[in-house]
């Protein structure tokens, strides 16, 4: 029971971290300080490092069980998280089409950030929340280990809170320009 709570508390870690360096104060400190190639690089640390501590307590390594037991392979759990995670990588790659990581995260030097409203981004105001959802979930049908589920609902859960943040800070940036366009795309699943 132990190991969940720490999954738990390691994805909370990744989230406040994630949340609080992309919140306009603390980016806005971070880049007066040493620049949007400075916060880049510190977020993208702090990013990573406390996302491979929550990684790390779920024992990735016990995920091999295609090799060692090939009869504990769910076909239809398999199939369903093979379809999510090809549908979040379909739906990633979309927005990347669009705009940037560079652009969503604001590290970009020669240019204004500008309200995307183009492409898969019409539909939908956050599609790299939908894909990193849909991702999470196919981690959770491929390999549905307890420690494996607890940490996929735990990351869902956080890019759900973590898009209602970035919302927030989106209404802040962009004004009624970003409202009126919260009127034509839905948040994180699409609106057709």
């Amino acid at each position: 029971m132990i190991e969940y709570v720490w999954i738990i508390l390691a994805s909370t870690l990744f989230g406040i971290q994630h949340s609080g360096i992309s919140s306009l104060r603390v980016k806005g400190w971070i880049i007066d300080r040493w620049g949007k190639r400075g916060y880049a690089g510190i977020f993208n640390f702090t990013s990573v490092l406390t996302l491979l501590i929550a990684f790390h307590l779920m024992q990735f390594e016990n995920w091999l069980y295609f090799i060692t037991d090939s009869t504990s392979i769910q076909p239809l759990l398999l199939v369903l998280g093979v379809l999510f995670g090809s549908a979040g990588m379909y739906v990633a790659y979309r927005a990347s089409k669009v705009i940037s990581v560079s652009t969503v995260a604001d590290m970009r030097t020669d240019r204004k950030p500008e309200l995307i409203t183009a492409g898969i981004y019409s539909r939908v105001r956050h599609p790299l929340y939908l894909a990193t959802i849909l991702i999470f979930g196919a981690m959770a049908l491929i390999y549905p280990f307890p420690v494996v589920i607890v940490f996929s609902l735990s990351m869902i859960a956080y890019t759900i809170i973590g898009a209602y943040f970035e919302e927030r800070k989106l209404v802040l940036q962009y004004g009624d320009e970003y409202n009126r366009y919260k009127n034509q795309a839905g948040f994180i699943l699409p609106w057709f």
